[in-house]
């Protein structure tokens, strides 16, 4: 880590005005390393700001310095024109950035600092540090910040977002990427007083009651392959208004059919209101499932994948995830 981190730590130490990003439609991960990282800028007195293209998750909105965080706007592009340095969080895919990327991409200096495999072979980085057998991008936050000797103490809001990317990406550590060194970087962001039992209460047990009727319809609607390995759904507009929901309330139904017992993979299929689908998936760990996610367009990880998919019809998406599927699987076949 330590050439990395020396070439992140100059790149900082000669920008002033400083530009964080992380995907949209950010999770734990993508979040916890931008605001932990804001803190860090801001005790450096850097001219610093979060931009996202997404409207944040409900789930972080009891968190008071969530408000760091700004969601793009055209009053923003003044000061994006001043940027020095931009640190992208998280990306898997540069252009997973957002529209305003083209304000950001070839103006000035970019760092991406990822646990995702690089997809392309051309990109506007200036630098990459990438880790993809990271447990989180927050996991490798902290490393930089071990290399320049501030975790003993930790500041404690840093922990705060740091832990919330390290449980996002884990699983709350029960997931394969979970190490020895995991649990080190836990209990050194414990040590700076840090409570943990409020971030898991906000994140995982105050449910949205639509997000329940949402998961209630989704469950009704699943299918089995022949012998149960394989559990899939696809999740429609009408099903949202039907729940009196949104969209944000999809969170974590793929991973609930893949804790149901015997199935390995689970996979999720959501029309979009523009008429476009997203594609998640998840895996125990036994298949890799990311080629699949790969051959729509998509990416992420081995066992945790996703996908958008604007050129082709919910039957053929279906079709071609199921033979991929079956061809990993011997003796799998589809069952209506």
């Amino acid at each position: 880590y330590n050439k990395y981190c020396k070439k992140l730590e100059n790149y900082i130490s000669k920008a002033n005005v400083i530009l964080l990003g992380t995907h949209i439609s950010p999770d734990g991960d993508g979040l916890g390393s931008c605001i932990s990282f804001y803190y860090y800028l801001n005790s450096l007195k850097k001219d610093c700001k979060i931009i996202t293209e997404s409207v944040l998750p409900d789930s972080f909105s009891s968190f008071e310095d969530i408000n760091h965080v700004s969601k793009y706007k055209p009053s923003l592009n003044d000061w994006i024109e001043k940027v020095d340095l931009c640190i992208i969080f998280d990306i898997g895919d540069f252009n997973r950035l957002g529209e305003f990327k083209d304000r950001v991409y070839g103006h000035c200096n970019v760092v991406c600092i990822d646990h995702h495999p690089s997809r392309a072979t051309e990109n506007p980085y200036s630098f990459e540090f990438i880790d993809i057998n990271a447990p989180a991008t927050g996991y490798m936050i902290w490393k930089y910040f071990e290399y320049i000797n501030s975790i003993n103490p930790i500041n404690i809001n840093i922990a705060k977002w740091l832990y919330i990317s390290l449980i996002s990406d884990t699983g709350s550590f029960k997931y394969q990427s979970t190490t020895a060194d995991t649990h080190n970087m836990a209990a050194n962001l414990l040590e700076s007083g840090l409570k943990t039992y409020p971030i898991h209460r906000a994140l995982y047990e105050e449910q949205p009651l639509s997000k329940i009727r949402l998961l209630s319809l989704a469950v009704q609607k699943m299918q089995l392959s022949s012998s149960g390995k394989v559990a899939w759904l696809v999740i429609t507009p009408e099903m949202i208004i039907q729940a009196s929901g949104s969209f944000q309330d999809v969170e974590g139904i793929t991973e609930y059919l893949r804790t149901i017992k015997n199935v390995e993979i689970s996979f999720m299929i959501m029309q979009l209101s523009d008429g476009t689908f997203r594609v998640n998936f998840r895996s125990s760990g036994v298949y890799i499932i990311n080629d699949v996610a790969q051959s729509l367009g998509g990416g992420g990880h081995k066992f945790a994948a996703g996908a958008r998919i604007d050129s082709m019809s919910l039957a053929e998406i279906k079709n071609h995830i199921l033979n991929l599927m079956f061809k990993k699987i011997p003796g799998e076949t589809h069952v209506n």
